[in-house]
């Protein structure tokens, strides 16, 4: 696992990590003990993404690395699409490790607001699982439906008068959605760094294809973490783990 650490125009110190995806946390538990940022972001995908053996799949794989970092900084967490399989008592497991879990909300910590974008694979499964056979379409996340929601949270959230950051784990969202809004901090996660890295640029990303753009790194304001583990079936390839620090440019 590699540190990358980027200099920003924001008030605090952040941790961002990025799918985990169940995997063993040792290392970045003790990074963040070392850098001790004043708050941890994750960006989704904590779980794996297949539906749980056992009704304790959160309480034994993830809510004890949640309950980590929430006694290292406060933590705050986004839903990735590997979420889709958390039913509602698992939702209620992961808010009782004092992690506050943004899905599809905002809050105020310490005058600055935060806000977690729940990935549409998720919303989609949320509406659409209960009708047996139905494959459900591919609808944008929630902040889009505006028909359906005349005013909604990430239009409240953009009214707020102070520094915002926003989680929201697919980085292909940020051109489409989230450029023009007035947010001053964006954090992704989901691509993976592209898999494969070719003279530093990725190869695929889901929901990007083949060569994407938005990989890793920052992009005006949007900064991307490469994750934390490897779910596909072949290696990463000159494109190791990652834990991203964001801190003031100005201390």
């Amino acid at each position: 696992m590699q540190e990358t650490t980027y200099k920003m125009n924001t008030p605090v110190a952040i941790a961002l990590l990025a799918d985990l995806h169940e995997r063993p946390a040792g290392p970045v538990f003790d990074s963040l003990r070392t850098r001790r940022p004043d708050i941890i972001c994750i960006a989704g995908d904590m779980f794996q993404g297949s539906l749980p053996d056992n009704e304790d799949l959160a309480a034994e794989r993830v809510v004890p690395v949640l309950k980590t970092c929430a006694a290292i900084a406060p933590t705050f967490l986004s839903l990735g699409n590997h979420e889709w399989i958390l039913s509602p008592k698992d939702m209620q497991l992961l808010r009782s490790t004092g992690v506050h879990v943004l899905d599809n909300c905002w809050m105020e910590w310490q005058g600055i607001f935060i806000g977690g974008i729940t990935s549409a694979v998720v919303t989609n499964y949320r509406r659409y699982s209960s009708v047996s056979g139905e494959k459900y379409p591919k609808n944008p996340p929630h902040i889009m439906e505006r028909a359906k929601f005349p005013k909604t949270w990430i239009q409240d959230f953009c009214n707020q008068s102070g520094f915002k950051i926003l989680l929201c784990h697919h980085p292909e969202y940020y051109p489409r959605y989230l450029a023009d809004l007035p947010i001053d901090l964006v954090l992704s996660g989901h691509a993976h760094g592209g898999q494969w890295r070719i003279f530093n640029r990725g190869v695929f990303a889901p929901g990007q294809g083949l060569f994407p753009k938005l990989t890793s790194g920052v992009h005006d304001r949007l900064v991307i973490s490469r994750g934390l583990a490897n779910t596909a079936p072949f290696p990463r390839f000159f494109n190791p783990t990652e834990l991203v620090y964001i801190e003031p440019s100005v201390t």
